[in-house]
């Protein structure tokens, strides 16, 4: 079973009333914690909130919002992605039982089955459906005798769809479910009241490495990580502002894959935008190679995507839909 609360309720609750229960207060439904906001020196009329449930907040008095991971980073100093990990390590699995009840129970999670290579000879026919996408897709790695499996989920919101994790040092902290059966929408991500959001979250990456190429969905990004390239993904074609300072932490060269169309011009267009504001360094960019939809595509066809990178990575300096007839 896979555990999708980003971080442990009991966590955030105790994290917060022992940091701030002496300028603070619980609000009468027992959920909501009012305090002065950290990002303002002197708020003595408190205008900081946040849900002790989900540590989703809100600063009234300086804009800034977000959730818990963001918070705990700033407060302790340390980078997104290192709260992240620390947090997803040290709260997201603990089986911490709580005296609090701040919303409904939900019904049980659903069965979730594992789906990988072996399971080829599997009589469920939701695994068999799975597992031949993903063959088809050359998404399982041939390469490695053993490997973390996807799922596929047969009852709930997520009945008839393939779950793609997200995997943090060997554990799932988030994760995506793509439609098996034609069923719309296509993609489902998990319901925002578990603290965290799609714009809040990037495709697993090895931060070692000297660049990453940015594309829009975990399935393209890991067709990019199975030919040997260092990719991420943003859950679409659009990066956040939280998305944007979590690639500018990990001090990489960003090369931007986006589709070749008109919404992923539009998410260029925007990136120039954040990254003038974040004071990032100028981005990359890589087109998909001709006659292709996505970064899949190319990869089921055995294209060669590394030499592709390789030469068709440019800086962002001129008209992107130049970068079209390449």
């Amino acid at each position: 079973m896979v555990d999708m609360n980003i971080v442990n309720p009991h966590y955030i609750r105790e994290y917060i009333t022992q940091k701030f229960g002496d300028v603070g207060k619980l609000s009468a439904n027992d959920v909501e914690f009012i305090m002065p906001s950290p990002y303002i020196e002197n708020d003595w009329k408190k205008h900081f909130s946040i849900n002790l449930t989900t540590g989703l907040w809100q600063d009234f008095k300086s804009g800034e919002s977000g959730n818990f991971i963001k918070l705990y980073s700033y407060l302790e100093n340390v980078t997104f992605r290192q709260a992240k990990t620390k947090l997803v390590l040290d709260s997201f699995f603990l089986d911490t039982p709580t005296e609090y009840t701040p919303v409904p129970v939900k019904a049980e999670e659903p069965e979730l089955i594992p789906v990988d290579i072996n399971s080829h000879d599997s009589k469920d026919e939701l695994v068999q459906k799975a597992w031949c996408l993903l063959f088809d897709r050359k998404l399982f790695n041939l390469k490695e005798e053993e490997q973390d499996p996807f799922y596929v989920c047969k009852e709930g919101r997520y009945a008839g769809r393939l779950i793609i994790p997200f995997r943090e040092e060997g554990r799932i902290y988030y994760y995506q479910a793509r439609s098996l059966d034609g069923r719309k929408p296509k993609y489902l991500n998990p319901e925002s009241e578990i603290g965290v959001k799609p714009s809040e979250i990037l495709y697993p990456y090895n931060e070692s490495e000297d660049y990453v190429v940015v594309c829009e969905g975990p399935l393209d990004a890991l067709s990019l990580q199975l030919q040997g390239i260092n990719a991420t993904s943003t859950m679409g074609c659009h990066i956040s502002r939280i998305q944007g300072e979590m690639l500018k932490e990990s001090n990489v060269k960003i090369i931007l894959g986006f589709d070749d169309d008109t919404a992923g011009l539009r998410g260029v267009e925007s990136f120039e935008k954040l990254r003038k504001s974040l004071r990032m360094p100028s981005f990359h960019l890589c087109t998909l190679p001709r006659g292709y939809n996505d970064w899949n595509e190319a990869h089921q066809e055995n294209f060669d995507l590394y030499a592709w990178v390789t030469e068709k990575t440019q800086e962002y300096n001129f008209e992107y839909k130049t970068l079209l007839d390449l």
